[in-house]
């Protein structure tokens, strides 16, 4: 559980306000919008963390997943954030500097006698190809100013539909580097150094773990670099009833909270200032202290736990990198040039949680297997209605827990379990149990009768042949 008093005070400002305005939204993604919001400014400015660690400088930005419940939608969230704080930014960036930049860029390729188009500026992209993404920070890298914010809906389509362009976005994250791929068929295709990019990504839990080819290629997605670079956020709120007057409720806190922000809206569109560009922020002497400790802290924790999941592992020995990430957004935002050691705790306050949700996301079981423990828990014959008052089963999924019943019955035969079912007035009961002695007896006997059945044929093969 997050600790209200050791967040960052502008962070928890955004995300009192978003909370405000939406009463469902609890603090922890409250604060994951504030802290994608704050690193979508820094990465228009591109601005960039040097810890004074061997590393270089890497771009102050974040990845970042938030994990719903079936039914759980929170994007709104992000336009929100936008319209009480950072849409003039935005509006500026858009409507006046970015052209600047772009005209001066394309001015320069026309004494090139260069064609190469530019693309516009955009605040966040959604769904796109490795091919766009390279071109966009192309565009970006010419100009001079922009950064890339790339938005994914469900992360558990995009991980085998988009496969191609979560292995393009590891570099980026440590070192801005986008490198272009052989099978390009650009012919001006160049490489891109220092490009900021932020990552935010809404998962379903029930779709990511439902022990298909979706949940193993999230799983290697964790395991094969994400595990270290994700900020995760675990939102298990449902839905409320809600009432005409609480809707009325939240539209009037909406406009009283912009009317409210002006002054933190010109405060933010302030930022985005030539003095700002490619700003580069250290660690001052505490806050190397302060990563020391993290590092020496989540190396002893790996020693101390054996038999660690890979993305749990890489996650606890390179978190500080994250934190150093986050805590230099936190200091850009305070118009500091260091990070302090305050910044540093600050940023692994939402580390912390982060780390915890990540544990308990790769011990989660795939749902056919929660299904058939359940199950087991139950002293009655159950329908497959009663399956669907199971919290990790969709309402919806009326036809499709069916095929989670067959996986759960071929699990249950795997363990050993005895499975029933019968049928009463059109309506199928289906009950799960441990084996009493002597059902094990029993199914010993079959085993042995099974065991020497196929011997014997074995042997009547290996004579014909």
């Amino acid at each position: 559980m997050i600790d209200e008093s050791k967040l960052n005070k502008f962070a928890l400002k955004v995300a009192k306000d978003l909370m405000r305005a939406r009463p469902s939204i609890p603090l922890a993604t409250a604060i994951g919008v504030a802290n994608y919001k704050m690193a979508s400014i820094c990465s228009q400015l591109r601005v960039q963390l040097d810890t004074k660690s061997g590393y270089g400088s890497t771009p102050a930005n974040i990845y970042q997943l938030l994990l719903l419940n079936s039914g759980g939608g929170k994007g709104a969230s992000l336009g929100l954030a936008d319209n009480f704080y950072f849409k003039d930014a935005y509006a500026y960036i858009d409507k006046e500097v970015y052209p600047k930049f772009k005209q001066k860029a394309l001015d320069k390729l026309e004494k090139e006698n260069n064609d190469r188009p530019i693309h516009n500026w955009v605040k966040s992209i959604g769904s796109t190809t490795e091919s766009g993404l390279l071109a966009l920070s192309e565009s970006y890298s010419l100009t001079g100013i922009g950064g890339i914010n790339l938005e994914i809906d469900e992360i558990g389509n995009a991980v085998t539909s988009k496969a191609d362009v979560f292995e393009l976005l590891l570099q980026p994250y440590d070192n801005g580097l986008y490198v272009p791929t052989a099978k390009r068929t650009d012919p001006n295709a160049m490489s891109v150094s220092g490009m900021s990019t932020n990552l935010y990504c809404f998962g379903n839990k029930v779709r990511l773990f439902e022990g298909d080819s979706v949940e193993s290629a999230f799983i290697r997605l964790l395991d094969e670099g994400y595990g270290r670079r994700m900020i995760f956020i675990d939102d298990d709120t449902e839905p409320n009833r809600s009432t005409p007057q609480d809707i009325v409720n939240e539209m009037e806190a909406s406009e009283s909270i912009i009317k409210e922000r002006e002054s933190d809206r010109a405060y933010i569109k302030s930022l985005v200032s030539a003095d700002n560009l490619n700003k580069v922020i250290t660690l001052n002497k505490e806050a190397i202290y302060e990563w020391a400790k993290i590092k020496s802290d989540g190396d002893n924790y790996i020693l101390d736990h054996k038999g660690l999941e890979p993305a749990v592992r890489s996650d606890m020995s390179e978190r500080v990198f994250k934190v150093a990430k986050l805590a230099s957004i936190y200091a850009f935002f305070q118009g500091s040039e260091v990070v302090t050691k305050d910044n540093m705790s600050e940023a692994l306050e939402v580390m912390n949680e982060s780390s915890i949700v990540l544990r308990g996301l790769r011990k989660l079981k795939p749902l056919h297997q929660r299904l058939l423990e359940s199950m087991l828990l139950e002293g009655n014959p159950v329908t497959s209605q009663h399956l669907l008052s199971y919290s990790f089963i969709p309402k919806s999924y009326t036809k499709k827990v069916l095929e989670y019943v067959d996986l759960a019955k071929e699990l249950a035969s795997e363990l050993g379990y005895v499975w029933k079912e019968s049928l009463s007035k059109g309506v199928t009961y289906y009950q799960v149990s441990k084996p009493s002695k002597k059902e094990v007896e029993v199914f010993d006997k079959v085993d042995k009768k099974e065991a020497k059945e196929l011997s014997d044929r074995q042997k009547e093969l290996a004579l014909m042949l």
